[in-house]
């Protein structure tokens, strides 16, 4: 019995379910901790899911998921290490923006995995062309966790960069935020960067 036993744990640590380990996206994400920077697995992340080909009235668009409103499939670039924990589909969602009293096309990547210890639950990007304040690019990671939570966990970790904004003609300050949002009665944490460009 003690034999077959050990054979069976045994087994059990061989299997690719004891492998699939969380993705701690921490690392990926960590440039936002520096005024929203980037890196270059975080720019090719980002740029992947920004230029992705689209499937609408069956024909495939390139760079125009804001046009559609089903469903996009995207050769999205991520490590090695993250691959099997995000969907293999994106999707475009309207949304509504407070803020911008606006309502725009947003693209989103569910995730499996945590960010310090939180649970993340998507990624998701959003462009805005607008005619006087160039183009405005929004960075989203969802956490299923409430604000309080999240502040209390991130708290200190996003410090702000300065930096010379041609599209405003001024210096302007960058740094991650964290938002409360309400879906569908539950409450969670939106870690947002937002850039605007010329």
């Amino acid at each position: 019995m003690k034999k077959f036993l050990l054979i069976s744990t045994s087994l059990y640590c061989l299997s690719p379910m004891a492998w699939a380990a969380p993705a701690d996206w921490s690392d990926l994400f960590k440039s936002w901790e520096k005024g929203c920077d980037t890196s270059p697995a975080l720019s090719a992340f980002t740029e992947s899911m920004g230029a992705v080909k689209t499937k609408a009235n069956g024909q495939l668009t390139n760079g125009q998921f804001y046009l559609v409103e089903n469903y996009l499939v995207a050769n999205i670039k991520l490590p090695a290490q993250y691959r099997n924990q995000a969907a293999q589909k994106a999707s475009v969602h309207k949304r509504w923006d407070e803020r911008q009293k606006y309502t725009f096309n947003q693209i989103r990547l569910s995730l499996k995995g945590h960010y310090y210890g939180l649970p993340v639950v998507d990624y998701s990007q959003t462009f805005i062309a607008d005619d006087t304040a160039g183009s405005e690019y929004t960075h989203r990671l969802l956490l299923d966790v409430p604000i309080e939570q999240a502040q209390r966990v991130l708290a200190g970790k996003y410090r702000p960069r300065k930096h010379f904004n041609l599209a405003l003609e001024e210096d302007e300050t960058l740094q991650a935020e964290l938002l409360d949002v309400d879906n569908n009665g539950k409450s969670q944490t939106i870690v947002e960067c937002r850039y605007i460009f010329g």
